[in-house]
């Protein structure tokens, strides 16, 4: 698996060499001091919108495993826990992640959380960092032990092994006290055709929710 991605490390450079340098690693946060219960839309912050707006949220991915064709170098929206990270002698880093289904609402309370993310998912997928920081190439070995959140961004290239791989244009990480899987589960709803199913404004559709215990104060601490 190893010497896998790291060949498709090695082709990433070579297919973007000349692409725009710098990190598209960013820390991620939500506002503080919030006093009254709240449940809000997300809102993405500025530089992230424009990827937000233009990517296809609707490819899980098992849709990316049964059709790539279609949505190859296609800007992909997908959320996932860090499994393990993989780091080449280039320093250039490939992250498994597992991911995990979010409505999409930022929840306010008692609880540090405000991400209530379902324990469920779709399955695990690789996103590519053809470049990262200095500062930044000590912290990503720490990621799968932090628990790290990302909301990625990335252009779908292929599948690997069963996985699908995309390469970033933007990732935003957060950190374990700003979410959790332990309160809420969902599953993404699909039509008869297995199709993920949209609301009118082309939203992704949840159902099968259950809540799994009362959010409360520092219970991911």
């Amino acid at each position: 698996m190893k010497r896998l991605l790291i060949a498709i490390l090695l082709w990433v450079h070579i297919s973007y060499a000349d692409a725009q340098t710098g990190s598209v690693l960013h820390h991620g946060t939500f506002k503080k001091g919030k006093i009254f219960m709240s449940s809000n839309p997300y809102k993405p912050d500025d530089w992230e919108k424009p990827y937000f707006d233009s990517s296809v949220k609707t490819a899980f991915p098992s849709d990316l495993i049964k059709a790539p064709e279609k949505y190859k170098d296609k800007s992909i929206h997908l959320i996932g826990v860090v499994d393990s990270v993989v780091i080449d002698g280039n320093n250039r880093v490939a992250f498994l992640l597992d991911n995990k289904y979010w409505d999409y609402i930022e929840d306010y309370s008692i609880q540090d959380e405000v991400m209530f993310v379902s324990e469920k998912g779709d399955g695990k997928f690789w996103v590519i960092v053809p470049e990262i920081s200095p500062e930044q190439f000590g912290e990503v070995r720490g990621f799968p032990a932090e628990k790290k959140l990302f909301l990625v961004y990335g252009m779908f290239k292929e599948v690997a092994n069963n996985y699908p791989v995309l390469t970033a244009q933007q990732v935003k990480s957060i950190d374990y006290e700003l979410y959790t899987t332990n309160v809420l589960y969902y599953e993404v709803m699909r039509n008869k055709s297995g199709e993920v199913a949209t609301d009118k404004k082309g939203k992704v559709q949840m159902t099968n929710f259950k809540f799994l215990k009362i959010a409360k104060k520092g219970q991911n601490k």
